[in-house]
């Protein structure tokens, strides 16, 4: 299934001014967070753009800087517009990680920082929450959701390199057979795995170019197969049957010419790990199943 979500610059300002206001709400100071810098670098490029000098800005604000500016703040803007009215400490503390950390993901590393692990957590709850499910996101697990009568712990996991992949769902595999050991005899949870795989199909980081909405999906619907063909070993490990399988998450910046707007696509794919026709495939097709009802043009 992938999500087209047609989002020009001038909007997307718009929203993040909205989520930036959302964060002074959780007492958060916006200036100070990378965000505030995503929202004067796009400010910076749409500046441009309406005064025709697209020629000057590479030496201000570059390729790369707003494909970052744009992709990150658009996570911002789904967790802000889901999560509007909740309130509580635990939640402000992890939207406040969320929003810290470096504007370059390349720094987050050195810094010591989690926040693009925390924001993709968030954000995986957002998911849940715009489909009507009830989710937490600000306890010991990365998330809690109930989806067709299941309680499923979800574990999500960033890997950033196609080498990392398999033990990345290995430790998500190992977090959550844990969770379970802690819920006492006799209480049944479920558990799933989110990865976010957006560096994985798109090393390169490069801007997608498509004239359509039908060619974006299907360039990003290729890009999403030939993955799961390559990787379909590691996506196959399954240790425990409480686990219904893995949740795929990929974010692209496409380029329409034809309307000269920059366009965010979600691309959202699952593994199933149950062996078909037994109960627990009964399961996690209901499961999948209660995933796919929003409508895919938002």
């Amino acid at each position: 299934m992938s999500q087209v979500v047609v989002q020009d610059l001038q909007s997307l300002i718009q929203d993040i001014d909205e989520a930036l206001a959302w964060l002074e709400t959780r007492g958060i100071e916006p200036r100070r967070t990378r965000f505030g810098e995503y929202r004067r670098g796009l400010a910076t490029v749409l500046k441009h753009r309406i005064a025709g000098t697209l020629d000057k800005l590479p030496a201000i604000v570059s390729r790369e800087q707003y494909r970052i500016a744009f992709i990150e703040s658009a996570r911002l803007v789904e967790v802000a517009k889901a999560f509007k009215r909740v309130p509580g400490p635990r939640f402000r503390a992890k939207v406040k990680g969320a929003a810290a950390g470096p504007a370059h993901p390349l720094h987050e590393k050195k810094s010591g920082s989690k926040a693009r692990d925390f924001l993709f957590e968030l954000s995986t709850a957002a998911f849940f929450r715009r489909r009507k499910l009830p989710v937490l996101a600000w306890t010991e697990k990365d998330g809690i959701a109930r989806v067709a009568g299941l309680t499923v712990l979800i574990e999500c996991k960033r890997p950033q390199s196609t080498s990392k992949l398999p033990r990345a769902i290995e430790e998500a595999t190992e977090q959550l057979i844990k969770h379970f050991q802690r819920y006492r005899r006799g209480i049944v949870r479920h558990g799933i795995i989110a990865l976010d795989i957006s560096v994985l199909v798109n090393p390169q980081a490069a801007y997608l170019v498509a004239d359509s909405d039908a060619a974006i999906i299907s360039e990003v619907n290729a890009l999403f197969d030939r993955f799961q063909a390559e990787f379909r070993s590691a996506l196959g490990y399954h240790r425990d049957e409480r686990i219904l399988g893995i949740l795929l998450f990929a974010k692209f910046l496409v380029y329409q010419p034809s309307t000269n707007r920059h366009i965010n696509v979600d691309k959202f794919g699952a593994c199933l790990h149950a062996r078909p026709g037994t109960y627990r495939a009964a399961l996690a097709e209901k499961f999948y199943n209660a995933l796919i009802t929003e409508n895919c043009r938002r």
